[in-house]
């Protein structure tokens, strides 16, 4: 189980190595990575089920993205990257500012993916982004899923599989972040914005990075907020006019509610949230629904 008690361990062997006390790290987040602040550096820590071979590939890309300018998070020089503690894969990070109390706006994130998007293909082995399938993974793992849960969910599925597979995108694919939202983007020292989160490199349409924010928009900031806006005019382009924009987006929307499905462990606040989410799916209200963020 993916729990602190499992990467406290973990953290302790890192510091060591980085000849820092673990006892002032500050837990910054424990959901898909454990994300522990000690000092200037931010180690993340991964699920055994990570792998080496990806980690090394998350490091190979954002070492490609600085070197091409790109404004991303950087890996510390400290240690090699990535290590493996005992059966995790470990990175660790330069701390950005973690005092700014400006967080990054769509429209800066706008500019951010416009940028990112414009890049050659990056010199680095990895895996196309296959949604339908990660679904069906992650609802198959799910220990907190009724049979009737899975059921709904593999049915609204099985349309959305057949859209996808149908589907021409009019921005080509490269290189996506494929969960691009303002949480993960940081600021520097100097209030330059960053992208961060790269464990979720793939190479994949542009338009499913940007679903992904018009998604987020659409749960997670308030009701007549320019938000989605913003960030198009930022991007240069309004993905909203494309045809297959809503099936898109209904496929990311599915997916987010797989992946919590299958990190959420039972009697959690993740646990109530995935199922808040199936409610709403399940009274055909989805459309109002506001979700919580995890």
């Amino acid at each position: 189980m993916f729990v602190e008690a499992r990467t406290r361990p973990a953290l302790a062997e890192v510091c060591r190595r980085l000849d820092m006390s673990d006892a002032n790290a500050v837990l910054l987040r424990h959901h898909t990575n454990a994300v522990y602040a000690v000092g200037d550096v931010v180690v993340k820590i991964a699920p055994a089920e990570f792998g080496l071979e990806r980690a090394r590939a998350v490091v190979a890309v954002v070492r490609w993205l600085a070197d091409q300018g790109f404004p991303t998070v950087g890996l510390s020089s400290r240690l090699p990257q990535p290590l493996l503690v005992g059966e995790h894969a470990v990175t660790v990070w330069q701390r950005l500012d973690p005092a700014h109390d400006t967080p990054v706006t769509t429209a800066e994130l706008g500019g951010l993916l416009r940028r990112l998007h414009a890049l050659p293909a990056p010199p680095v082995s990895l895996p196309t982004l296959e949604p339908v399938d990660s679904i069906r993974r992650s609802l198959a793992r799910s220990t907190i899923l009724t049979a009737r849960d899975r059921h709904l969910l593999l049915e609204r599925l099985e349309p959305l599989a057949t859209r996808w597979l149908e589907t021409s995108f009019p921005r080509g694919a490269s290189l996506i972040q494929s969960d691009p939202q303002t949480r993960n983007a940081l600021r520097r020292f100097d209030g330059t914005p960053v992208l961060a989160d790269w464990d979720g490199a793939v190479v994949g349409p542009r338009e499913w990075d940007l679903a992904t924010v018009a998604v987020h928009c659409r749960r997670f900031t308030p009701p007549g907020t320019a938000a989605f806006s913003d960030f198009s005019v930022a991007y240069g382009w309004d993905v909203t006019s494309w045809p297959g924009f809503e099936a898109v987006c209904e496929l990311r929307e599915l997916q987010m509610i797989a992946t919590n499905a299958r990190k959420a462990r039972p009697g959690t606040e993740a646990e109530a949230e995935v199922l808040h989410r199936i409610g709403a799916l399940r009274r055909s209200d989805q459309d109002l629904a506001k979700w919580h963020i995890l």
